[in-house]
């Protein structure tokens, strides 16, 4: 074969090559994780990009569900009352470390040595010491503040533990395909009740908060 012939070959191949890989369909990106819905009962979540630090820079290389507390959803919170919540939310994160995974420090990626396990039990040790100092500001309203701030439980929520509850029905006009329905949905006693469990959040924050 000339050499003229197998330059020609050898063109007619990489066309052919480039040709098949324009034409193969592109890999679909990864889709982020979506919460269960028993997830999505518990807790409150936002889709944000994963950011990976490189020696150029920040990169992201996805986006994740990541969970956040339900007290970041009420209305009419201020940047200050924001901080006092997250910082009460921090020191009962830290005091429900797992005291297994402290001991033998059992992380993502594997462990850290020694140092760090005991790092994670101090971190422990003072998360507890942290909550106590809080909650012990917080008066008679410590037990609504816990179950608002820390167990994300709404308002209507924290009125029907109390209080109780009563069934309400409720009618789904439908939209589209979806035919109308009815469905029973709990709420509390009385709307006074939720209104007062609102009151005692708000005045627990106010200590929080000049603390």
């Amino acid at each position: 074969m000339s050499n003229r012939k197998s330059l020609e070959a050898v063109a007619a191949m990489t066309k052919a090559r480039r040709g098949a890989a324009q034409g193969a369909p592109k890999p679909e990106k990864p889709k982020p994780h979506i919460p269960t819905p028993e997830q999505l009962r518990k807790g409150f979540f936002v889709q944000q990009d994963v950011v990976d630090a490189t020696p150029r820079g920040a990169i992201t290389i996805g986006k994740a569900h990541r969970r956040h507390a339900k007290f970041e959803l009420i209305k009419g919170l201020g940047t200050e009352q924001i901080k006092a919540l997250r910082a009460y939310r921090a020191a009962f994160d830290e005091s429900e470390r797992s005291e297994v995974r402290c001991a033998l420090d059992i992380r993502p990626g594997g462990g850290g040595g020694s140092d760090a396990a005991l790092t994670a039990i101090e971190a422990r040790a003072f998360g507890k010491e942290a909550l106590r100092t809080i909650e012990s500001r917080l008066g008679g309203t410590v037990h609504t503040m816990r179950d608002v701030v820390l167990h994300d439980l709404s308002f209507s929520e924290v009125a029907m533990k109390r209080f109780g509850s009563r069934e309400v029905d409720y009618i789904d006009v439908g939209k589209g395909k979806r035919k109308p329905r009815s469905y029973v949905k709990l709420a509390p006693r009385s709307g006074r009740h939720r209104e007062v469990i609102r009151e005692e959040f708000f005045q627990g924050l106010q200590l929080l908060v000049e603390r």
